[in-house]
């Protein structure tokens, strides 16, 4: 505890000397200036929230404590790892998950490494993290079975739960993206040079949020440092991303007219009665709004490039006809600082 101490004791008295912004042009760099044997533990807490015509449908959260290493360092690039504990969800699945993997395996830690500036460039041990969630799942299909109070599961769905949930975590890139995704937006801003208050923009692609339809949708990506809130000690960046209505709207008519063409076959409906329905759907969500904005606000230490408190909220709003529907996901992450009595 000496050493955090005197780790934090090291940031303060050397943000002046460095820190990381050129008077002539008020330009930031949010760049990693770590050491090997680096270690900072953050509190992590997020919430998730669908509603339909006002009333509330899901509403899941979950906490941990996440600790970042850097293992080693080189010119050019760090490896770092990230560790897990006292992981708490309201989803019992994943609460099994953890409890499963922690008792078999211990605090499951993600090794990763970046380039000199903190921007990551991949996931170390996929392989190990892919095996070791596939091993637990015979005992955790058993046990959702055992625990389900509400009877929607039996032991007939056994074998098929199994097989899905093997299928779906052996898979290397899901496990990746699970775990990158974690990661990059912990880092989102290292490697930028941004002039304060100075907005960049950049037409990107973002992926869709419906299973089965794999169409990339147009959103406009804004970021900037805020002035008011940038000083010696830290940089504060925002980004705001905005996806356009009428490219969202376009992936939610797609996927319920792939929806009315895949059951309808099924069904044995003939191709006049498809397409009416089709026409029916394109009819009624002509005058449908559908929008998604997401916004993110990380303060870095300006000296070492540590992120200290990062927010970030995501809300997606569907109103087709009468009906609407609105899903927030929202998480914070906050340095541990601890008091002087420890």
């Amino acid at each position: 505890m000496k050493r955090l101490i005197s780790i934090i004791i090291a940031m303060l008295a050397a943000a002046a000397a460095a820190y990381a912004q050129e008077p002539q042009d008020s330009t930031v760099y949010i760049i990693a200036r770590w050491q090997a044997g680096d270690k900072y533990a953050y509190e992590y807490s997020s919430k998730e929230c669908k509603t339909a015509n006002g009333d509330t449908t899901e509403f899941a959260y979950s906490n941990a404590i996440l600790t970042y290493e850097i293992l080693e360092e080189t010119e050019t690039s760090y490896k770092a790892s990230v560790t897990y504990k006292d992981e708490f969800s309201s989803n019992q699945l994943n609460n099994m998950l953890n409890d499963l993997l922690a008792e078999r395996y211990g605090d499951p830690k993600i090794i990763f490494t970046t380039d000199q500036y903190g921007t990551l460039q991949s996931i170390d041990n996929v392989q190990e993290l892919s095996d070791q969630i596939v091993s637990i799942i015979d005992e955790m299909v058993e046990l959702m079975i055992k625990n389900d109070t509400e009877g929607v599961l039996d032991e007939s769905q056994s074998d098929f739960l199994k097989d899905y949930l093997k299928q779906m975590f052996g898979n290397h890139d899901t496990v990746m993206k699970i775990f990158a995704e974690d990661i990059a937006r912990v880092l989102y801003f290292h490697g930028c040079a941004l002039k304060l208050d100075q907005e960049y923009t950049e037409q990107i692609q973002v992926p869709s949020i419906y299973p089965g339809i794999d169409l990339p949708l147009p959103a406009k990506l804004t970021i900037w440092a805020d002035s008011e809130y940038t000083d010696e000690y830290s940089i504060v960046c925002r980004s705001y991303t905005t996806l356009s209505n009428e490219g969202f709207k376009d992936v939610i008519v797609n996927f319920i007219i792939n929806n009315i063409k895949t059951e309808g076959a099924e069904a044995g409906l003939s191709d006049e009665d498809i397409q009416a329905a089709i026409l029916e759907v394109e009819k009624s969500t002509q005058n449908a709004e559908c929008n998604m904005d997401e916004y993110s606000t990380a303060e870095i230490h300006a000296a070492t490039g540590w992120p200290l408190n990062i927010w970030y909220d995501k809300d997606i709003v569907i109103n087709v006809e009468d009906q609407n529907q609105t899903h927030n996901t929202s998480w914070t992450l906050k340095i541990i600082i601890p008091s002087k009595e420890e």
